[in-house]
């Protein structure tokens, strides 16, 4: 399976490396709110790009994986809890309760 891998980011880097090649004489003019930058690489824009994309899927990914980390605490909490109460309701003496008791 690892070589399958392999083989798979081996053909992704050398297609990168082609693409970049073949297009890094053609430029681009970026604007963004105020800022602007004239004849930047078109490489270098989607690489920017890219590991932009990367930085807000990890913030994104990271603010939920600790709103589930956050839960499933609370949640252990409250399974802690009821084991507990579990606990004490078998170890309760039986008072007031005459089962054996006939009625007269």
């Amino acid at each position: 399976m690892w070589i399958f891998k392999g083989i798979i980011i081996l053909l992704a880097v050398i297609t990168l490396a082609v693409f970049f090649a073949q297009n890094s004489s053609q430029s681009v003019d970026l604007r963004l709110l105020h800022w602007q930058w004239l004849q930047i690489p078109l490489y270098m824009v989607l690489v920017g790009s890219f590991l932009a994309g990367i930085l807000v899927s990890l913030i994104v990914g990271g603010v939920r994986e600790l709103g589930l980390r956050t839960r499933m605490h609370r949640l252990g909490r409250e399974l802690k809890n009821r084991d507990r109460e579990i606990a004490e309701l078998r170890t309760m003496p039986l008072q007031d309760m005459d089962l054996f008791k006939e009625e007269d």
